[in-house]
């Protein structure tokens, strides 16, 4: 391939090849490699940040104004923006958990005091917190999760680039969906899987920390640092055990104080005292027992399933079934994933509302997809027909989470059981794309807001492409 030219006296020197530009690469450091990496996957992240009025989202985005606007956890300036909302003594309060509230309320406090943001209709609960909780709490998380998921692959051989391979089994699922968004299921996933990682290193003052925080995010991920409780009881590993304790102490404190601030009880969360969209017919909190409708809706249905929305996950499903299978039923009850991951799974399927409400995928699972993902991922076999599989799967991936996320995002209301057929697809036909990115802003129609991230997405693989390099 020709270099480009420029003169040189007269003379056409040659200054730039592809070669050239792949050693370029190739003699970065490591650590600017991944840096690099690092912010190609968080552009495309937090392309589009949402600032749809979302009872979920609005719910968090009302505890960080209440806090800063008000110094007070009480929401009724803002209550009747969303149903999501726990009614104590007469006054409202989020029920969500409350790190990403927190997480959310020092930045927004700064960037109100040095006059970047203003009031506006409703007060501090602005488009603009909307969008930074979802960069802080979606884009974010999302963009380190596939970064540390790189991490691990980039010395393994492999005919498809580990970038690629990195990203583009995140990007084509569900989850892609609910980066730039307010929730907290991202955030929670990132903290679970640092925990995982640092309890495989030995480091469980750490990962109990990181456990705790994880379960402040998303209450149903208790179900992980419970589960590696008992089995280090079971080992007799107790320094573990107390270092994990320890570790969690501070989650475990904090909750507590929050709740004794909303409810006067330290043990009672604000969830016990739902205003609306309640339903007791699944025992407490809505648990019952696990339904097979649940199951199946959860992992196959088109509805909510979790190997409909995120399709490589197939792949890393069979890879962890295999590893079950050669290594007996001893090291599955003691890996750290394995059986949390079940339990997390048979406790959604029992929950009256196991679809999640208005949503795109399995949205409680989504630290179930994470930790598939990322732990096995590095583990696929190098085989022809698993590199076509992932070709395959992640191209459909991809096609389903881009369509949804430039015309639905998770807005799909729960009678609508085929969504990609029935809603985003004719949206698509029709030219309605969500007005949620950033190009829209700067004076770009939503369709060349769309047609700009394709291209893009197309320039970006292009870059990580160029910047693979076996280390």
């Amino acid at each position: 391939m020709r270099g480009l030219q420029v003169l040189d006296e007269g003379r056409p020197v040659e200054v730039v090849r592809l070669p050239a530009m792949v050693a370029i690469f190739t003699a970065m450091p490591a650590q600017l490699r991944s840096v690099l990496f690092f912010l190609v996957v968080l552009a495309l992240c937090s392309w589009h940040l949402d600032a749809g009025r979302n009872d979920n989202t609005i719910s968090r985005a009302a505890m960080v104004a209440a806090l800063v606007e008000h110094g007070s956890l009480c929401i009724d300036p803002y209550h009747e923006l969303t149903k999501d909302k726990a009614l104590v003594d007469g006054h409202y309060y989020s029920e969500k958990a409350p790190l990403p509230a927190l997480l959310v309320a020092p930045f927004w406090f700064a960037a109100h005091r040095i006059g970047w943001v203003q009031p506006g209709e409703h007060g501090l609960l602005t488009d603009g917190l909307l969008r930074l909780g979802g960069f802080l709490c979606g884009s974010l998380p999302l963009s380190l999760i596939i970064l540390l998921t790189w991490r691990r692959l980039r010395t393994l051989a492999s005919p498809i680039p580990s970038t690629w391979l990195a990203a583009l089994p995140f990007i084509g699922s569900f989850l892609f969906v609910y980066s730039g968004s307010f929730h907290g299921h991202l955030l929670a996933a990132l903290l679970l899987l640092l925990a995982w990682r640092l309890r495989a290193l030995g480091s469980f003052l750490p990962s109990g920390f990181l456990a705790g925080a994880a379960v402040l995010c998303e209450y149903s991920l208790f179900v992980f640092p419970l589960v590696w409780l008992v089995q280090d009881a079971l080992r007799m590993r107790w320094r573990a055990v107390g270092a994990q304790v320890f570790g969690g102490l501070p989650a475990f404190l904090l909750v507590g104080f929050m709740n004794l601030m909303v409810t006067g009880h330290p043990l009672e969360l604000p969830y016990a005292d739902v205003a609306e969209h309640v339903d007791r017919s699944g025992g407490a909190f809505g648990l019952g027992a696990p339904s097979i409708a649940g199951l199946y809706g959860l992992l196959f249905g088109g509805f909510r399933g979790l190997f409909t929305h995120a399709p490589v996950a197939i792949l890393c499903a069979f890879v962890a079934i295999a590893w079950m299978r050669r290594c007996g039923w001893r090291s599955t009850l003691l890996h750290p994933l394995v059986i949390p991951s079940l339990l997390l799974v048979l406790m959604i399927a029992g929950h009256s509302m196991w679809w999640g409400g208005w949503a795109f995928g399995p949205r409680h699972l989504t630290s179930v997809a994470v930790l598939l993902l990322a732990a096995t991922l590095p583990r696929l076999p190098d085989r022809p027909w698993v590199d076509g599989a992932l070709v395959w799967m992640g191209a459909w991936g991809l096609v389903v989470a881009i369509a949804a996320k430039c015309t639905t995002w998770y807005s799909l209301p729960t009678e609508i059981e085929h969504p990609f057929r029935d809603m985003i697809l004719p949206r698509i036909l029709h030219g309605l794309f969500t007005n949620s990115q950033w190009p829209v802003d700067a004076g770009f129609s939503p369709i060349m807001g769309s047609m700009l991230f394709l291209l893009a997405f197309g320039l970006s693989m292009r870059f990580l492409r160029t910047l693979e390099t076996k280390i």
